[in-house]
């Protein structure tokens, strides 16, 4: 049975650590620190399994209806687009194992994904895994899993969600989404792996505003040890899914049933002129019918230049004629109060917004969660709309967050 290299990339300050493990898991020899190219003579004829920066990748949940994995990959981008800063063609996402409350999904650049990639094939390293560090944390029921690491620390709810943030960070995040846990998760102990007692006060004091029973571990290695530990109890997403998915073995299975593929070429090629000839037929009907449609269109209305769903496009200007626009006047209304609240809010700044079915989402920076939550305060004073905060991350002094604003009494 093969052992595994497990690898921990290196970030910011920090070196790569790594530590090799047996079939079962068990650790041989002691947890290593140092540069990749130190670490790459130990992969010869072992299983690599490389741990990035949790900080880099968001993680989110997915509702979507479906279980043939590519068509979930398909759609993840879809389904979570409105809940995204930045422009999907720019990130990478890879789904993990369907959970209760959807299929979980990681959330990366593809620039930083290359990056990655190539610093490792650099030193001739080729994982079989991509893990975002803070899944390597155990999931226990009814226990939050704490891991303190450098001047972040690393958390692990009992429903599987990982969060990471920078320990001043971390109680107003534990607290915030221990609020929010399923009825049937409900957490009543926290499990700590620290190698640095004197964090053990603070950690304790933290944890006792929250009532949690504590235990204690050491970890005497670092976050490496902990990664390797549980190593084979990883509720973890690869992120080598996609256009970074593996990509061998396909001329071999060529070479087997090339002579198959032959014939079964041949009876596609009669099918094919068949449905060619039939296809034919309807797209000459279906272009008659799309320039009747297109006249009728631009008949309608002459002033739009741009046709893209002319059904929706017509029944928006027949909403317009007729007086419907109950969700115009609700934007309004809530443009008004963001607007008032960000001029209040110095240190809050405005990344991107966008507005669906009722509910406007907002993606905003600040130097901190304090900041986050007076705005989202100033927000819910409004009785016109519903206010909630999600998906808050930590990164070079910054949080960021969104704000969904519902139509609603918010009382």
């Amino acid at each position: 049975m093969t052992e595994t290299l497990l690898l921990r990339m290196p970030d910011a300050d920090r070196p790569a650590s790594w530590l090799v493990v047996d079939a079962f898991g068990n650790r041989m020899g002691q947890a290593q620190t140092g540069t990749l190219r130190e670490a790459a003579p130990l992969a010869t004829g072992r299983r690599l399994r490389v741990c990035v920066p949790g900080s880099a990748v968001m993680l989110l949940h997915a509702d979507i209806p479906s279980n043939n994995a590519l068509k979930i990959l398909q759609a993840a981008p879809f389904a979570l687009e409105d809940r995204l800063a930045e422009d999907v063609d720019t990130l990478h996402f890879a789904v993990g194992a369907r959970e209760a409350h959807g299929y979980p999904v990681a959330v990366v650049t593809r620039t930083r994904m290359r990056q990655w990639l190539n610093d490792l094939a650099a030193v001739g390293l080729a994982p079989v895994e991509l893990l975002p560090d803070v899944l390597a944390l155990p999931v226990r029921a009814h226990t939050l899993v704490l891991a303190p690491d450098d001047r972040q620390m690393l958390a692990r709810f009992p429903d599987g969600v990982a969060v990471i943030a920078e320990t001043p960070l971390m109680p107003l995040m534990l607290e915030r989404y221990l609020s929010v846990l399923p009825a049937t998760e409900t957490c009543t102990h926290a499990l700590v792996y620290t190698s640095d007692e004197t964090l053990a006060p603070e950690i304790h004091n933290m944890l006792a505003v929250l009532r949690l029973e504590t235990t204690y571990r050491p970890l005497n290695d670092g976050a490496i040890a902990l990664m390797a530990t549980t190593a084979r109890d990883f509720r973890a997403i690869n992120l080598l899914q996609g256009e970074f998915g593996p990509r061998g073995g396909a001329m071999e299975y060529w070479r087997r049933w090339r002579s198959a593929a032959g014939l079964l070429a041949a009876l596609c090629a009669v099918f094919i002129v068949q449905q060619a000839v039939g296809e034919f037929r309807l797209r000459h009907e279906a272009t008659k019918l799309d320039s009747q449609v297109a006249a009728l269109f631009h008949q309608a209305l002459p002033n739009v230049t741009h046709m893209v769903d002319p059904q929706a496009q017509m029944q928006q200007r027949l909403n317009q004629l007729t007086g419907g626009g109950a969700n115009s006047a609700g934007l309004l209304v809530m443009l008004t109060a963001v607007g008032a609240a960000l001029q209040s809010q110095n240190n809050v700044q405005l990344q991107s917004f966008s507005y669906h079915d009722g509910s406007l989402q907002l993606q905003v920076q600040a130097g901190s969660i304090d900041a986050l939550d007076a705005m989202k305060s100033l927000l819910a004073k409004n009785s016109a709309f519903h206010v909630d905060m999600d998906s808050i991350s930590s990164s070079a002094g910054q949080t960021t967050g969104r704000l969904t604003l519902s139509e609603g009494n918010s009382g």
